[in-house]
């Protein structure tokens, strides 16, 4: 008996889950700016999933979609830093164009850098937490849910959202006017194009690059 009950519970730790609190979980002070012109200030809470906001003002919740915020801005109680967030149209699938959240990480003369939360399922091991399986103890086995970036990019000249692909190449091609130097910068400074800080040198340094060709 006592056995099965050691085994019991190794099968109830294996499926256990670790509990996380993520920004798009809380309330943030902030504001949105309606496409009516209106401007909402007071508790936010944002669903990029559903493309979907909630401002708490007096008591009174009031929701809105991305067909009715322009942009908004909160100042995030986890992270301890302003955010910014703008509605922009993005072919998803087919030939039509949706309204979609994009936080803004950085804005260039010709590219801007953009960003969208994904959430994935991850199965772990939890230290501290011992079953029991046929050959003898075992750790137990969690399951976490771990925020990803997911980046974008606005072609400001173009005004179109892009999706580049993990790979060097795909970002190359986006600031093909400067492939050669961007390429070096990459390699010489061991840059990832999956990196948010390395996303924002490689950014940077286009904008610098950008700027100098303008100046001659």
């Amino acid at each position: 008996m006592k056995r099965l009950l050691l085994l019991t519970m190794s099968c109830l730790l294996m499926g256990s889950a670790i509990a996380q609190t993520f920004s798009k979980d809380l309330w943030h002070d902030g504001e949105a700016d309606l496409f009516s012109g209106e401007t909402v200030r007071g508790k936010i809470k944002y669903d990029l999933d559903n493309n979907s906001l909630q401002v708490s003002t007096g008591g009174i919740v009031r929701s809105f979609s991305a067909y009715q915020v322009e942009a908004f801005q909160i100042f995030d109680d986890l992270q301890k830093t302003p955010r910014y967030f703008y509605t922009l149209p993005y072919k998803k699938t087919g030939n039509y164009d949706s309204p979609m959240f994009f936080e803004l990480l950085y804005e260039g003369i010709r590219l801007s850098l953009l960003n969208r939360e994904t959430f994935q399922q991850r199965v772990i091991g939890t230290p501290g937490m011992w079953g029991w399986g046929w050959w003898g103890p075992r750790m137990g086995m969690g399951t976490t849910i771990v925020q990803v970036d997911s980046y974008y990019v606005l072609d400001m000249t173009k005004e179109q959202v892009i999706k580049p692909g993990d790979q060097r190449a795909d970002w190359l091609l986006l600031m093909k006017d400067f492939r050669d130097e961007i390429g070096e910068f990459m390699r010489a400074n061991k840059l990832s194009v999956t990196e948010r800080k390395d996303l924002l040198k490689i950014m940077t340094y286009y904008d610098e690059l950008v700027k100098k060709s303008a100046g001659k």
